[in-house]
């Protein structure tokens, strides 16, 4: 069996290989291609292009990008004649995995979404789109699955890579108490910039300063 992926941030490499890792460890005659990261190729994935390294956002950004991923629609295209995947498996990225998902769809390849988009908070409108190209769906968060249900969406609950991560690492009692200082009782917040690297570097400095 012969698993297409489709990622384009660092994040999404990160859990993508860790579902590969796992199916892999389920099924050990899985076959996997696809666009990813060195993550995604680490656990056994062929990768026929990096596209974490084009993890952008906004349209200035994009722009001078968009004939990269026009030939990349391509290669993804002749990717489906000429060595066709069983399914297609998306994470996150919509921009890009749209359009990857209507290529999928007209040669006849099933289209799951893993870690979608979060349609509810800012484009409830591109559910038509999902309804269109993608034949299942897998939610991380407890919330998700009722909301795309209501939808006439084919959808599972599978929980949020991000919060096994969390429970695998002991928290640093020594150095949360060093910095809380003269305040043991107070709260412990974590600062989550993101995971590309011009969206660190554009949002840290702004989180950093609330916190202060």
């Amino acid at each position: 069996m012969h698993i297409f992926f489709s990622v384009g941030e660092p994040s999404g490499d990160e859990h993508a290989a860790e579902l590969i890792r796992e199916l892999r460890r389920r099924r050990g005659d899985l076959r996997f291609s696809g666009f990813g990261g060195p993550r995604m190729e680490a656990a056994g994935c062929e990768t026929l292009f990096t596209l974490t390294n084009l993890a952008v956002m906004g349209f200035l950004r994009v722009l001078p990008l968009l004939g990269q991923f026009f030939r990349l629609l391509k290669q993804a295209e002749r990717h489906f004649a000429e060595d066709k995947p069983d399914a297609v498996i998306l994470v996150d990225f919509p921009g890009f995995n749209w359009w990857i998902a209507r290529k999928a769809k007209a040669a006849g390849i099933p289209v799951i979404y893993y870690l979608p988009p979060q349609l509810w908070a800012w484009a409830p409108w591109r559910i038509r789109r999902m309804k269109k190209y993608v034949d299942h769906v897998l939610c991380g968060l407890p919330f998700e699955p009722a909301w795309y249900a209501e939808r006439g969406m084919q959808v599972q609950y599978v929980g949020h890579p991000f919060f096994d991560k969390v429970m695998e690492h002991a928290l640093d009692d020594e150095f949360v108490a060093r910095w809380r200082g003269n305040a043991p009782e107070s709260p412990t917040l974590a600062l989550l910039p993101g995971s590309r690297n011009h969206e660190v570097h554009h949002n840290w400095p702004m989180i950093l300063n609330v916190a202060r």
